[in-house]
């Protein structure tokens, strides 16, 4: 996604949540924290998801065994910790190594 795209979207997130905090004072009920539990929900899921998300910013060899452990094994403290350390310091995939060309110099006297 664009940094565009990416501004809008959060943006777009901050005024709902803004929008059903001032709903949720207006009406004066527990509805207030509704929003507030939301936004913590996604923020928790965000941050567990962080190891699966390096390995694809990284373009890892191992992105789907770290999406494994991540999401099977991140729960403990433990597994997350190994996933996070497989997705910083795995493999990456690497384009296929081209020489360049030699220098073409011109000839003399042609």
């Amino acid at each position: 996604m664009s940094n565009l795209f990416r501004l809008f979207v959060a943006a777009g997130l901050v005024a709902c949540a803004i929008l059903a905090i001032a709903v949720g004072l207006a009406r004066n009920t527990a509805a207030l924290a509704a929003p507030a539990h939301l936004i913590l929900f996604i923020a928790v899921i965000g941050l567990y998801l962080v190891p699966t998300a390096l390995a694809l910013h990284r373009n890892c060899r191992s992105t789907g065994w770290i999406l494994a452990v991540n999401v099977l094994l991140g729960w403990t403290l433990f597994g997350w910790v190994i996933a996070l350390g497989w997705a910083a310091g795995g493999k990456t995939w690497s384009g296929p190594h081209t020489t360049p060309p030699p220098p073409v110099h011109p000839v003399r006297g042609h």
